[in-house]
This record gives structure tokens, C-alpha cells and sequence, in this order.
């Protein structure tokens, strides 16, 4: 089964989130958080993703939960 690939920008487009859509029985993911100046992209599991991004826009004072299957196209 084909999966779809997002992504969207958060901490005013400092940071691109990547992440997999939920289809099927399958949920969505993140897979990959990348810093845009530096080039640097950060791996790991999905719940450590998801907390980081979740730290990064409370610091950046974005409001929102994190989901893969609806980025925040805001941002």
C-alpha cells in the first residue's frame, strides 16, 4: 500500500517537519525534522519526533497539537 510523504514548516519556517499520512490501518508519523539554515535533520522514533516538535513550537508560540495527518499549513 502506497503511503503519502508531507510536510510543512513550523517556528516561521526555521524548521521543515516531514512526516507519512495515515492510510489504512496504518497512523501517521513523523519520520524527519530538518533545520533549514543549518541543513541538519534529526531521526529517531516517532513519539521522540513528535515531542520535539512539540517543544519547538511552544517555543516558538505556535498553539496546536502535532498530527501527521493534518499538518498545520499556517505555520
Amino acid at each position: 500500500m502506497a503511503q503519502l510523504v508531507v510536510s510543512w514548516f513550523i517556528c516561521d519556517g526555521r524548521f521543515c517537519v516531514h512526516a507519512i499520512n495515515a492510510l489504512g490501518s496504518r497512523s501517521g508519523r513523523i519520520i524527519e525534522i530538518e533545520d533549514i539554515d543549518t541543513g541538519e535533520r534529526v531521526h529517531g522514533s516517532a513519539r521522540r519526533l513528535e515531542r520535539l516538535v512539540q517543544a519547538l513550537r511552544s517555543s516558538g508560540g505556535e498553539l496546536g497539537r502535532v498530527s501527521p495527518a493534518s499538518p498545520d499549513t499556517t505555520s
